[in-house]
């Protein structure tokens, strides 16, 4: 077998062949940038990921919001509907719907107890958060969705059994609606069933997620014109007594039935905690425009919008 010759230089010494490497130094820096490489890769995947989440939430609480201040919404709007009749369920000449004037009622920390059947036997809560409203009015067959058995429905889907005749010879019926927040969510119990009025056997339902606390603040007609607002006041101002002598020296009835518009303001958590836990005091600003601290992570957002009550007082003596 026959050797490839080794190299030798001119003077016959030879040549010692090398192999080609990486050093120790270059070694250590192709390492370190593959590691800063990497790491800003993972950087912008976390960043993106989170911001993604975070988005989502978003669209989600907005989501919320939007059904919940839209039955809100709804739900005032109707509050003291009742159109004047020369009869109706009581000795009046007006018909008050069964509820001897109310069409109106709120608390700012939730009702004792929801299935009161009468709008002037609920109390408010001493403590917490939730926010409790009440609604009188009258429904039809022509307004709204109807059942099957072609009854009105209330505020969860159940339908309204007459009341009554009117004196044009057509049913009219009562529909009550109470909502307020349970296990941060915008919750409903409506007059619906057997009776017409709330019955203690219903079963209150969930009509939007993820709302905490429902926040309300009430305008009141000017004496001059009921139809124009004098000034803005909490539920429990005009419950107890508000700062306006005048306005003070009414009955609690006579205050509500002044109120001419509201405010509302929910406000609504994520579903999931979406706040890094390295953010430095996470909080939020709530309905009173207070800033809170954010202890589990939430995303929390208050939300608002202003309802102008067309029906309430119509039927009543203003």
């Amino acid at each position: 077998m026959n050797r490839r010759p080794q190299p030798a230089f001119a003077n016959g010494t030879p040549v010692r062949l090398h192999q080609n490497g990486f050093t120790l130094v270059e070694l250590l820096i192709s390492i370190t940038l593959g590691i800063v490489v990497i790491g800003a890769m993972l950087v912008m995947y976390v960043t993106g990921a989170a911001a993604t989440r975070y988005a989502a939430a978003q669209g989600q609480m907005n989501e919320d919001a939007q059904m919940a201040l839209s039955v809100i919404t709804q739900e005032l709007r109707k509050a003291g509907y009742n159109p004047r009749r020369p009869t109706g369920p009581t000795s009046t000449a007006v018909n008050d719907l069964g509820q001897g004037g109310w069409g109106l009622f709120a608390c700012p920390n939730g009702f004792t107890d929801n299935t009161a059947l009468l709008v002037s036997g609920l109390t408010c809560n001493a403590g917490g958060s939730g926010g409790a409203l009440a609604v009188v009015s009258e429904s039809d067959l022509v307004s709204g969705r109807n059942t099957a058995g072609n009854l009105p429905m209330d505020c969860i889907g159940n339908g309204i059994v007459a009341q009554g005749v009117s004196i044009a010879g057509g049913n009219y019926y009562t529909a009550q609606s109470r909502l307020y927040i349970a296990n941060n969510a915008l919750t409903c119990l409506g007059s619906g069933g057997a009776l017409p009025r709330l019955t203690l056997n219903q079963v209150p339902q969930v009509l939007a997620e993820n709302i905490e606390s429902m926040t309300f603040l009430f305008g009141i007609g000017s004496a001059a014109d009921n139809k124009v607002v004098q000034g803005y006041y909490s539920a429990t101002d005009i419950n107890g007594a508000p700062a306006d002598a005048t306005f003070a020296a009414l009955t609690a009835l006579e205050r509500w039935k002044k109120v001419v518009a509201a405010r509302v303001c929910v406000v609504v958590v994520s579903e999931a905690p979406i706040l890094r836990d390295t953010e430095s005091a996470p909080s939020y600003r709530d309905c009173n425009d207070n800033v809170v601290a954010i202890a589990d992570g939430r995303l929390r957002r208050a939300y608002r919008t202003t309802v102008l009550l067309r029906n309430h007082g119509v039927g009543f003596n203003d």
